[in-house]
């Protein structure tokens, strides 16, 4: 049997059945938060149109404005699942998942 899969666009604001040709996928962010709309072209001119005098006396960002969130190394994610066995195993109570108290990690180096 074959299978055919229709993806069928919206207008944000009205929920009107859009083509592909009619959408306009509108980006913009305030106050640190990225949005996507899907509009038809005049919803779409509508939003900028309401943003110009906001834009006309706006500052673009540009570059470094975002910080990146660092992932941890594979070796300190080792080094903790070691401490919470340690601490298990020496009677500590400890979490499967978040920050391990300080008490318990100062514990751990002072036996090993």
């Amino acid at each position: 049997m074959a299978r055919r899969e229709i993806t069928q666009y919206f207008d944000d604001l009205t929920q009107t059945p859009l083509s592909e040709d009619e959408l306009h996928v509108v980006h913009f962010s305030l106050d640190g938060t990225d949005y996507s709309v899907d509009l038809n072209e005049e919803h779409a001119n509508e939003l900028r149109e309401s943003l110009q005098r906001y834009i006309k006396v706006g500052r673009k960002r540009t570059g470094g404005g975002t910080r990146q969130r660092r992932r941890s190394s594979g070796g300190s994610r080792n080094r903790t699942k070691e401490i919470r066995q340690w601490a298990r195993e020496n009677g500590y109570e400890v979490a499967d998942r978040g920050k391990i108290p300080d008490n318990i990690v100062e514990a751990f180096n002072a036996a090993n």
